[in-house]
């Protein structure tokens, strides 16, 4: 799903286009109000009416990036990335004039001639009163309120071709399809998704009025994410101090448990190993010793798996810390870690 606006003669401030690491952020507060931020290495990709830094609003300290189009021309900035990591994530705070603005944008931009696409994009839209995010398919995320300030931020994975999405520091929706960062299209030919950037859109639908889009945006950020997520865990469940005697050779039960976030009974066991070692088998037939359990009491089933004490390596357990990885049968990663007593072998 891509969002056209329409541009004038759109060229850089500036004779470079130069990049940016992935990791990025930008509260325009060294800016001077009324001045354009060229040393955070902003360019525009599309005139519009203006641009610059503005005191009127602002998320957080004092100045914000104040962004204004015209009905046949949006005004469109950007940075363009160093890299494209397989996991990225990006937030920015929005805020619509509540008297002559219309609709901010946040993601990724390219130029097409008088047309300028968007790809895996918020739109904040005062007109219509709503958040959205148009990833290969537009998703509603909630209601937007002209003149507040609304911050957004998509957690990106172009390994599954996903994304996590955020409103207000919540949660809304996850595993949401988005566009490669990489990719052919039948009119603009190979594309590179590595111009991140703020818009104030076009707007031939609405009225003329005053013939203006303000837009404010402020505290925007990049970074290279990862998505392995942090989970819960237990080492000897109910132990306290969690010892672990290495002469032994017994096992040692570990729970990891399932939150409202995390379903542990998803969790593929031949992934999880603990200090080297995989988890314990039984038997003949070689069966994985991994069962289900509510471990906690919370009425979620939480996975308890075991380990041969005597396969465990003590130099990665000699800091005191016990971690354990993994993987889900949807290919989510994950990592916990759990406080030990070692006992060291005779």
């Amino acid at each position: 799903m891509l969002c056209l606006l329409f541009l004038t003669l759109a060229v850089p401030f500036r004779g470079t286009a130069w990049c940016v690491p992935p990791t990025f952020d930008d509260g325009f507060e060294d800016v001077a109000v009324g001045s354009y931020p060229y040393a955070s290495e902003w360019l525009a990709l599309s005139l519009g009416k203006n641009a610059y830094v503005s005191d009127l609003a602002y998320y957080s300290g004092s100045k914000s990036f104040r962004l204004d189009s015209w009905p046949w021309s949006a005004r469109m900035d950007y940075v363009r990335l160093d890299g494209l990591p397989n996991q990225l994530s990006y937030q920015a705070s929005v805020c619509v004039d509540p008297s002559y603005g219309w609709v901010g944008l946040v993601g990724f931009m390219t130029r097409n001639g008088y047309q300028a696409p968007m790809w895996n994009y918020f739109r904040v839209d005062a007109g219509y009163g709503d958040v959205s995010f148009y990833g290969e398919n537009a998703v509603y995320l909630g209601p937007y309120t002209p003149g507040a300030w609304c911050t957004v931020r998509a957690d990106l994975n172009y390994d599954t071709l996903t994304a996590d999405l955020w409103v207000d520091g919540n949660l809304v929706a996850q595993d949401v399809d988005i566009t490669p960062n990489t990719f052919t299209d039948l009119d603009m030919g190979n594309l590179v998704l590595d111009q991140w950037g703020v818009a104030a859109g076009s707007y031939w639908e609405y009225p003329y009025v005053n013939y203006s889009n303000v837009v404010y945006f402020d505290d925007v950020a990049i970074w290279e994410s990862s998505t392995t997520l942090a989970v819960e865990l237990d080492v000897q469940p109910g132990g306290n101090p969690n010892t672990i005697h290495l002469p032994s050779r017994g096992l040692l039960p570990v729970a990891v448990f399932s939150t409202e976030s995390f379903d542990a009974t998803q969790i593929v066991p031949e992934t999880v190993p603990l200090a080297g070692a995989g988890v314990a088998t039984r038997g003949r037939n070689g069966r994985l010793m991994a069962r289900f359990e509510d471990v906690d009491g919370d009425g979620l089933l939480d996975l308890v798996l075991k380990f041969a004490i005597q396969d465990l390596d003590p130099l990665e357990l000699q800091d005191g810390t016990a971690v354990l990885s993994g993987a889900t049968y949807a290919g989510q990663s994950f990592e916990g870690s759990d406080h030990i007593r070692l006992l060291p072998r005779r």
